[in-house]
């Protein structure tokens, strides 16, 4: 089932850059300078967890040797930090109090020769409850230890050891639906006795998966633009009603909406590859789809779920359950694939099992659209992204 996704027009590569041009000498065949290639990668901001502490920032200092951190938690009912500094091989100097999570590392100077610190950070709620200790090592080599041994440097800050991740994006950063007052209402009517007995986010979405698609499947097909426009849950009633029909899209939104009025973080992610556009067709090499991933404060991890193909999920061989891009990857790595597990469910029969991709239902479906070639979009805030 596709989803009304927005097209991005993408152009083709030209095999005509790689043929001789006419007339134009050969180049002379020798060494050439090598082109550095970085490994990149933005998982980090796509898949964040809650953090007891991240580190926002570094900002170097101008009128010292040292660097200023800035630091963020993610602890329930914040307090302060409490951090202390250990020089060289001397005894840690007494713990030191802050709140706004700007601390200053500073070196000597005046002191030619290398110098290093470790600074150890907890976060203290109100309660007095302390996360552990967070460190961080960090030198300090003046240019005058560089030019003894005769070569010309600057002076460097190494960070040589740290458990402090950067913080990158939050989970609130990436969910969407703000629940109104009569959206959690009417949630509450629906899912409050549903869920009562329930305790992990991922057991609570999955209750709620199941419900939805025991209302919805009747009305599964391609939706009027009426239902591209409504809010969520007026979707649902219109296809309840009959009035309209609804395929993967509309089953991501609503289940987003559902779940997120009732405190369970969930978010939508978007996919298709729209190669060219002539007049008015569009080549599309990977087809559109709109799918979602629960976060689970219990593991503090995402996990990725899809209703529209009655999965509640990819697993390791082991029981883990994975998020999407470790899903993509596993299923476009046959070494893995043999290896991965899907949680699916039987709206007939109401039973949910694990099996293999070559057994699973929706096997065929998960290789059509979750392919490496795919565009995968992940829906953010426009304020969390500064936009």
């Amino acid at each position: 089932m596709k989803s009304r996704i927005p097209m991005v027009r993408a152009a083709p590569l030209l095999a005509a850059l790689l043929l001789p041009v006419p007339g134009r000498a050969a180049e002379p065949v020798g060494p050439r300078t090598p082109v550095a290639v970085q490994l990149q990668s933005n998982e980090s901001e796509l898949y964040p967890h809650n953090k007891e502490i991240c580190l926002a920032t570094y900002q170097q200092m101008s009128e010292a040797p040292g660097v200023v951190l800035k630091l963020q938690t993610d602890v329930e009912n914040f307090s302060h930090y409490l951090y202390s500094i250990q020089w060289n091989a001397l005894p840690p100097e007494a713990p030191l109090v802050n709140r706004n999570g700007v601390i200053p590392l500073c070196f000597d100077r005046r002191n030619p020769r290398p110098q290093r610190l470790k600074a150890a950070i907890r976060a203290v709620s109100k309660s007095g409850l302390e996360s552990r200790p967070f460190t961080m090592e960090l030198g300090y080599y003046p240019k005058e230890y560089y030019s003894a041994s005769g070569q010309r440097s600057p002076s460097w800050l190494i960070v040589h050891t740290t458990d402090l991740d950067l913080c990158g994006s939050s989970v609130a950063d990436w969910i969407l639906e703000r629940p109104t007052a009569e959206d959690r209402a009417y949630a509450r009517t629906r899912w409050a006795r549903l869920l009562a007995p329930l305790h992990t986010d991922y057991e609570r979405a999955r209750a709620i998966a199941r419900s939805l698609i025991k209302a919805l499947r009747p009305h599964e097909g391609v939706p009027s633009d009426k239902m591209y426009f409504a809010p969520p849950f007026e979707q649902l009633k219109r296809a309840e009603r009959g009035e309209d029909h609804v395929w993967c899209g509309n089953y991501a939104d609503i289940f987003s909406a559902a779940c997120n009025a009732m405190d369970i973080p969930v978010r939508k992610i978007d996919m298709q590859y729209v190669w060219s556009s002539r007049g008015q067709t569009s080549l599309e090499i990977a087809e559109g789809h709109r799918t979602t991933e629960v976060f689970d404060r219990d593991l503090n991890q995402w996990i990725w779920m899809d209703p529209t193909f009655r999965c509640w999920g990819a697993r390791t061989h082991a029981g883990e359950p994975l998020n999407l891009a470790d899903m993509v990857q596993a299923l476009n790595d046959e070494r893995r694939t043999r290896r991965l597990r899907i949680a699916e469910y039987d709206p007939v029969t109401g039973i949910e099992k694990i099996v293999s991709i070559a057994r699973s239902k929706c096997g065929q479906d998960l290789y059509r659209f979750f392919r490496q070639d795919q565009h995968y979009q992940y829906l953010r805030n426009a304020q969390a992204s500064g936009l």
